[in-house]
């Protein structure tokens, strides 16, 4: 832990630092409650919708790759606010602002009390921490209950009332692993902290009190234990993993996300990496005595393991290591106000003054100005144009048309922006219920050599029903995060139509995370 020989802040300094920096984080998260939903969103609302628990649970187990914590929240919220667009993104926004809170708190106990207002700062400005604030997922729940986890663990290493404090860490650690599985990731990272900080012989850690703890965590979680493993076996397979030999370069690409400015993350990462280094050999030398705290030490595994392990299991997405990056936060915090009391002590007092006022001005500059700038963007236009799409289509819907989204991953949005209409949708891979997103066999769904030619049958059959029209939902791009996993058939399939049926009209609609085209046909085949 950086010491400080700067006055700790005033309570009601606090109070009014804080109030401001949750007051203006609101005023960047609320443009973006009305962008709408996408896929992602729209399949949190369809995993919330049962009527019971019971059905809920079924309904996660088999279209979900996360524990069902955060789908009981939404489904209470549903049942008293409804599903609008922008209500359903409440929740995430009311974590997202708490976890302003916390990592202040966070940086007050494991560092300083002016490290937790600028820890607190990046969670305010950065647009990464805005857009999870503003989604309508996990995320920002995760991020808070991971900070939660590691202030009530830095507390049980140097309170006297331990085992109130183990008591917290342990019941926030089992709200964690029945939310999001990553904070597995974290419980691994304390477990080996526990043991770094035995090893040192840090004082107030004793095996016990904390094995018994680490004990009562994993037999709580243990009745979700077997459905953990069916996800794990099923994994993301709609994503590209890396050759191994590139997974190391993740490992810095990730950690150069972690730095809470628009540009010049790269340059971050480098010196963060550089001080990272210097810490572990300073804390693995057995020679002399130990400087870092054991809060430190903490946060920087906390950090850096969770992060490792994604770069070396090639899971390296933003919103699966966002959880960890305000842990990072409170880090940097410290850092740079060791980096001040070193400037500090070098120049005469007729410079402090000057050193701060610069401060100021680069801090305006480097994060304040521009991560505005970003997040408030967030709000610039639709994430995904079938909400658009929707509202125009409903006039002209016929009874007659068949619906069709292409791939089938649109079926989520596409269920959510048509329920209000009586459309039944189908889908390209999975014909029946697109809505339902399952990542169960679909690998096996996509890898079907007669994938385009059953779809095509399935449209004649629904031909010999009396259907004449087929409006067909069409991605306008793959994203980045579903790689090049069979999706050319996609482009297959739309190019079968035009040769096949007369093509009467096309329209584009934009969205920032889901642009899409709507072809429309008529059933009859050209001549």
């Amino acid at each position: 832990m950086v010491t400080s020989n700067l006055k700790p802040l005033q309570k009601v300094n606090d109070i009014y630092l804080l109030s401001s920096l949750m007051l203006i984080g609101l005023l960047l998260r609320l443009p973006g409650l009305g962008v709408g939903l996408w896929r992602d969103e729209a399949s949190t609302y369809f995993d919330a919708l049962p009527t019971n628990v019971a059905e809920l649970m079924k309904t996660v187990i088999d279209s979900e790759l996360n524990p069902p914590g955060f789908y009981l929240i939404m489904h209470q919220w549903m049942e008293w606010f409804g599903a609008g667009d922008v209500v359903f993104k409440v929740p995430a926004l009311i974590f997202g602002l708490l976890l302003i809170l916390a990592t202040y708190v966070l940086g007050r106990v494991a560092s300083t009390p002016r490290a937790g207002v600028i820890a607190a700062s990046f969670v305010t400005f950065t647009p990464s921490a805005v857009e999870y604030s503003q989604e309508a997922r996990p995320y920002s729940l995760t991020a808070l209950l991971c900070c939660l986890v590691v202030l009530m663990y830095c507390q049980a290493l140097v309170s006297k009332h331990q085992t109130w404090y183990l008591i917290g860490f342990v019941l926030c650690t089992v709200l964690l692993l029945y939310v999001q599985y990553t904070g597995l990731l974290l419980v691994g990272s304390l477990a080996i902290t526990t043991l770094c900080l035995l090893w040192r012989g840090t004082a107030n850690v004793r095996l016990m009190p904390f094995a018994i703890a680490f004990g009562i965590i994993f037999l709580l979680f243990t009745p979700w234990l077997p459905v953990f493993l069916t996800h794990l076996h099923t994994g993301t397979p709609w994503v590209t993993k890396e050759p191994w030999f590139l997974r190391s370069q993740l490992f810095f690409f990730d950690i150069a996300d972690t730095i809470p400015v628009s540009k010049g993350g790269s340059v971050g990462g480098f010196f963060v990496l550089c001080a990272l280094g210097l810490g572990a050999k300073q804390f693995f030398s057995r020679a002399g005595s130990m400087r870092l705290s054991p809060s430190t030490v903490t946060l920087a595994m906390c950090f850096v393991i969770p992060i490792f392990m994604e770069a070396a299991l090639s899971y390296s997405v933003k919103r699966y290591m966002f959880p960890f990056v305000p842990i990072a936060w409170v880090l940097y915090g410290s850092w740079l106000i060791a980096v001040f009391q070193h400037i500090d002590r070098l120049w005469t007092s007729q410079w402090k003054k000057l050193s701060q006022r610069v401060a100021v001005v680069l801090l305006m500059v480097w994060l304040v100005l521009p991560n505005s700038i970003t997040a408030l963007s967030l709000g610039n236009s639709d994430k995904s144009g079938i909400r658009t799409l929707a509202a125009e289509w409903a006039q002209k819907h016929q009874e007659n048309t068949i619906y069709v989204v292409n791939p089938d991953y649109l079926g989520p949005t596409a269920g959510y922006y048509f329920k209000q209409h009586a459309v039944e949708l189908h889908g390209f891979a999975r014909w029946d219920n697109p809505e339902i997103f399952s990542p169960q066999g679909y690998v096996q769904i996509w890898d079907r050599p007669t994938l385009v030619s059953d779809i095509e049958q399935q449209i004649r059959d629904k031909t010999m029903k009396g259907y004449r029209k087929l409006a067909l939902i069409h991605q306008s791009g793959v994203l980045k995060d579903y790689g090049e996993m069979k999706y050319s058939q996609t482009q297959l399939f739309l190019s079968r139509l035009k040769q096949t049926y007369p093509l009467l009209e096309t329209k584009d609609y934009p969205g920032s995370q889901e642009p899409v085209t709507l072809y429309v046909f008529t059933l009859t085949k050209k001549l």
